[in-house]
């Protein structure tokens, strides 16, 4: 079960790549986005060199501009989010993902997962339940501070778009194979954007010269996650490798409390156990 490995080392570089959005919050969005994409295609491009695909559909193309543009919009958000709250709080919302995923996958994949993983599914929703409840104020306040808390109704956006991303790309590996679709994604995502370089053109490159490190550990972590995320996705059905992928959300709490002193993360520390105990009822039952 080589997916397996694969799908939780990708949630490894997920948690890499919020923190370093949030350490670059001080840089213009537009950047951390593009860079994002851009700075990792290097990378990739080393490994299609190994794995070109012998076939390749003509659909693959229009798969991969509609993903392309729903990532952008994603990743915006996704960093404004990583912005305005705190890791342990609007991160573990990005586990409602598999719970969409159910719905979508069987409507774009026909993939249906066990009964076990039903179960898995509402252990999840559960576990993000417990981490918004706050200070004992009344049952129904989770459900009310999506609506307060400005990073958890982003990320719950994010987690919805990405059930739909994740359901393209498998379609696109089929089309394809792993590390073709996500190449031509992120040439896709990179060229889009690149004309906002264009305007105030010498302040964003004095942005990236002066965060150049951190900004470059972002792309290389980009690549990472999405190469092994990729692997997975050819072996596997998609609610399941995105499930263990959400093992990101255990990393980024830790360092959220370790990195960026962030407190009070009892409830979302069991809520993330409780939804990645979902993940494993979703992945091995």
């Amino acid at each position: 079960m080589l997916w397996v490995f694969l799908s939780v080392l990708s949630g490894l570089g997920d948690a890499v790549i919020f923190a370093l959005m949030k350490k670059l919050k001080d840089v213009n969005n537009s950047i951390i986005v593009w860079v994002h994409y851009a700075f990792a295609l290097p990378f990739l491009l080393i490994l299609l060199h190994y794995s070109y695909p012998q076939n390749i559909s003509q659909d693959v193309y229009w798969i991969a501009a509609l993903n392309g543009i729903m990532l952008i919009a994603a990743t915006y958000m996704l960093v404004k989010a990583l912005k305005v709250s705190e890791l342990s709080v609007s991160l573990p919302m990005l586990s409602l993902t598999p719970l969409f995923l159910v719905v979508l996958s069987y409507i774009m994949l026909k993939e249906v997962p066990t009964n076990a993983g039903f179960i898995g599914i509402t252990l999840i929703v559960i576990g993000a339940y417990i981490v918004n409840i706050r200070n004992g104020k009344g049952f129904f306040e989770p459900f009310k501070s999506l609506l307060k808390i400005k990073g958890s109704s982003y990320v719950v956006a994010v987690a919805f778009i990405w059930s739909i991303t994740a359901n393209l790309f498998k379609m696109g590996i089929i089309a394809s194979n792993a590390i073709f679709f996500t190449f031509l994604v992120y040439f896709f995502i990179s060229l889009m954007m690149l004309p906002l370089f264009f305007v105030d053109a010498n302040k964003r490159l004095n942005e990236i010269r002066q965060n150049f490190k951190p900004l470059l550990f972002l792309g290389v972590s980009s690549a990472f996650m999405i190469a092994l995320a990729s692997y997975a996705m050819a072996y596997a059905i998609v609610p399941y490798v995105i499930s263990l992928k959400r093992s990101s959300l255990i990393f980024s709490i830790f360092i959220g409390y370790f990195f960026f002193n962030e407190k009070n993360i009892k409830n979302a520390l069991i809520g993330t156990i409780i939804m990645l105990i979902g993940g494993v009822l979703i992945t091995l039952f």
